[in-house]
C-alpha cells in the first residue's frame, strides 16, 4: 500500500533563554539551531518527503531576527523536502510575525489561522492543520475540514493541549481526533513525547521537544520519522539533542568533605552515562547518610563538577548518621528536637515523612552552624 515518508518535530524554541545558564545560554541558543540543522539533514539522508513543524518552531515573535532568517535560509536550501508548519502559542502566525515581512521558500507551507488544508498530488497525500494567530487559542469541536473519501492519505499537524478542556492554549479532546478521520495527527504543545497511539481509526502523537530547556525536561529529546499510510503508521523516535538535562539522585554516603562528594558524584555519572557524560546537564541531589560535623558545600561541588560537565547544580538532601533514638534521651535542646520530631514521624502518613526527615536533617545542621540560607 502506498505510503509517504515525514518527519514530525514541534517545540523546537529556537531562540530560547537558558537564563540560568548564565554566559552559556547564548550558546545554548546556537545549539538549538544546530540541532533543527541536524534534523534536516537526517530528513534529506532518509529521503523525507513531508517535514511537519507542529507548532512553536520559535520562542517567541520577539526572538533574534537573524534566527527566523537562518531558518528560511536552511529551509530554501533543502528545497527536496516540503516543510509543513503549523504556529504554536509561542510563535502565533500574528501580523507581528517576522515570517509575515520575508520573502518564503516555495517549499515552506505554513497554514493560516483557520482550518487549512494543502494537497500535494504527485504524493496522494493532504496535511490538515491550522495555525494560532495569537498566544491563546480555544479549542473547537472538530475540524471543520473533512477528508474526502478516496486513496489520499490523510495527515494533521497542530499544535495543542490534549484532554485539557480548561486549556488555553487549543485544548484538543479525543473526540476531535477521533472523528478528524485522520491517517495520523502529529501532535505539538507537550514537551514530552508519547508513543504513537490510536483514538477510533486515526493516529497521534507528541514528538516532544528536540532540545529541552530545563530540569523540568530531563531526558533525550528528538523527532519521530516514519512511513505514514492508510493502513496505519511505522514510525521511529530519533534521539537529537545536543545536550541532556538529567536529574539524579547520588548516593555520598561516607563522604567526609565536598571534595569527596563530589568525586563520588562524578564517578556515578561516568558510569550512568557513558562516554558522553561531560556534554550533559545535570541536577544532582545528593542522598544518603553523614558523619556529624561534615560539612558539604553545595555550590563547591557544584564548581567541581562544572570542571568536568557543561553545566551542574546541587542539593542536598543528606541526612546525619547517628543514633537519633539514643540523641533524643539527651536533656539538651537538640535531643527535646530529636524526641519532638521523632514523634512526629511516627505518627506521619507515608506522604509526610519524607518532609518531616528532611526537616529534622536541617534541623541537625543547624545546630552545628551548618545550614546555607537556601535551605531554610
Amino acid at each position: 500500500m502506498a505510503s509517504v515518508k515525514i518527519l514530525h518535530c514541534a517545540d523546537v524554541h529556537i531562540g530560547a533563554t537558558e537564563s540560568f545558564l548564565g554566559q552559556k545560554s547564548r550558546e545554548r541558543q546556537s545549539e538549538t539551531l544546530i540541532t533543527f540543522e541536524k534534523s534536516i539533514n537526517l530528513a534529506k539522508r532518509q529521503d523525507v518527503k513531508l517535514y511537519l513543524i507542529a507548532g512553536d518552531l520559535f520562542d517567541s515573535l520577539g526572538a533574534d531576527y537573524s534566527y527566523f532568517r537562518r531558518v528560511v535560509s536552511i529551509i530554501a536550501e533543502n528545497s527536496e523536502i516540503r516543510f509543513i508548519y503549523a504556529a504554536g502559542n509561542h510563535d502565533p502566525y500574528s501580523p507581528a510575525n517576522p515570517l509575515r515581512q520575508m520573502n518564503l521558500p516555495e517549499n515552506l507551507y505554513i497554514f493560516d489561522t483557520k482550518d487549512s488544508v494543502f494537497t500535494f498530488d504527485d504524493l496522494k497525500v493532504r496535511i490538515f492543520g491550522k495555525s494560532f494567530g495569537e498566544v491563546c487559542q480555544k479549542g473547537e469541536n472538530e475540524f471543520s475540514i473533512k477528508p474526502t473519501d478516496d486513496n489520499y492519505i490523510n495527515i494533521m499537524c497542530i499544535h495543542g493541549d490534549l484532554a485539557n478542556s480548561a486549556s488555553e492554549y487549543n485544548p484538543i479532546m479525543p473526540k476531535f481526533i477521533e472523528n478528524s478521520y485522520m491517517d495520523y495527527v502529529a501532535l505539538g504543545h507537550i514537551h514530552k513525547r508519547t508513543e504513537p497511539k490510536m483514538l477510533g481509526g486515526t493516529y497521534y502523537a507528541y514528538s516532544g521537544c528536540m532540545e529541552s530547556q530545563g530540569f523540568d525536561e530531563a531526558g533525550e529529546k528528538g523527532v519521530y520519522i516514519g512511513e505514514v499510510s492508510k493502513s496505519g503508521v511505522n514510525l521511529e523516535f530519533i534521539p537529537l539533542s545536543y545536550r541532556v538535562h538529567i536529574r539524579a539522585n547520588v548516593d555520598v554516603s561516607g563522604a567526609d568533605s565536598s571534595a569527596a562528594a563530589a568525586d563520588i558524584i562524578l564517578n556515578k555519572i561516568k558510569e550512568d552515562y557513558g562516554e558522553h557524560y561531560a556534554d550533559n546537564l545535570y541536577r544532582i541531589t545528593l542522598t544518603g547518610k553523614i558523619s556529624e560535623g561534615t560539612e558539604l558545600d553545595t555550590k563547591e561541588i557544584a564548581v567541581r563538577l562544572c570542571e568536568k560537565v557543561y553545566f551542574a547544580k546541587v542539593k542536598d538532601k543528606t541526612s546525619v548518621d547517628i543514633n537519633l533514638e539514643l540523641l533524643s534521651c539527651e536533656p539538651s535542646l537538640k535531643g527535646i528536637f530529636v524526641k519532638k520530631m521523632l514523634e512526629k514521624l511516627n505518627n506521619a502518613d507515608e506522604s509526610e515523612k519524607p518532609i518531616i526527615e528532611y526537616a529534622l536533617s536541617i534541623g541537625l545542621k543547624a545546630f552545628n552552624s551548618e545550614v546555607t540560607f537556601d535551605e531554610t
